[in-house]
């Protein structure tokens, strides 16, 4: 038992004398705001690492996550801290093997990091948050699918009125859910008179193609006549059901090739494993005929 503990016994003296040593380092006034100064100087590094350094917030922010990064980094390290104190605790107390957990630790410490890249690869951080991205911006498309056709049934309805643009914004934003804050901050830069603005906001905030149409739909609401703008807006349906056909046809084309290939290493694998049981076989049948 004192043989298992004295490592640890050992850093942790050697922890303690550092922390003396730089204390009692600084005994004069000047000495002690040296040591304020750059004990400051390395909180503020910290803190900053702690945020920034792996631009955790640009990468939620892209990926339409609502967490902000301190909250990440707060439940992921204490997860490591809680983890590595019960796998300790497991060793010296218990005396039971920790390998499994060790390696399943280092395994949640790189997949977590908030990094998007990994020995010049993508990380399973960047993975994930592409598969979150990639999720929201097709929940984004189907919506703006939904305003084109609410534009559209409102168009129809009120074609001997004439509505402004910010008007229509606002109509069709009420009955958004996952692009109403886009849809606000557009009507935002409508309200400043910064039209182009809020459309690059728009097009770049979600960043497909069925957004920045709609966009460019929307900054042409109060130049287009009721007539003209239906038939207008049968256009952009038309096209974006024709990428839609293409995204679904891509996607079931993977899938095919995956299934494909699944079935095509089972095969091998069970020619393999026959051929391997049948010549066996065959060899161990000869083997019991030869005499020594």
């Amino acid at each position: 038992m004192i043989i298992k503990i004295l490592p640890y016994s050992i850093i942790l003296l050697i922890f303690l004398s550092g922390a003396a040593l730089y204390k009692k380092s600084f005994g004069t006034e000047g000495g002690y705001r040296f040591s304020k100064e750059a004990t400051r100087r390395n909180i503020s590094r910290i803190v900053k690492w702690y945020q920034k350094e792996f631009k955790t917030e640009e990468i939620f922010k892209q990926a339409g996550i609502r967490m902000p990064a301190y909250f990440y980094q707060t439940v992921r390290y204490s997860v490591l801290a809680l983890w590595l104190i019960y796998m300790t605790y497991a060793r010296l107390v218990t005396g039971s093997g920790v390998n499994m957990h060790i390696a399943l630790w280092l395994v949640f410490l790189v997949a977590t990091r908030p990094s998007m890249k990994l020995l010049k690869y993508r990380s399973p951080f960047c993975l994930i948050c592409e598969a979150i991205t990639k999720k929201n911006r097709e929940k984004c498309s189907i919506e703006i699918d939904r305003c084109l056709s609410q534009l559209k049934n409102m168009a129809i309805s009120m074609s001997d009125k004439a509505l402004s643009s910010d008007c229509i914004i606002r109509e069709i934003s009420k009955s958004a859910k996952i692009i109403k804050p886009y849809l606000n901050r557009l009507l935002a830069y409508w309200y400043e008179g910064r039209q182009r603005d809020g459309q690059e906001y728009f097009a770049q905030a979600i960043g497909t193609e069925p957004a920045k149409s709609f966009a460019a739909l929307l900054g042409r609401l109060d130049y287009i006549p009721p007539d003209k703008l239906i038939s207008q807006i049968e256009l952009y349906q038309s096209q974006l059901g024709e990428k839609r056909k293409t995204a679904v046809k891509k996607a079931r084309e993977i899938q095919g090739n995956i299934v494909f290939m699944i079935a095509l290493v089972s095969g091998f694998a069970v020619l393999i494993n026959f051929l391997v049981v049948v010549v066996g076989i065959d060899a161990f049948s000869m083997l019991r005929r030869v005499s020594f």
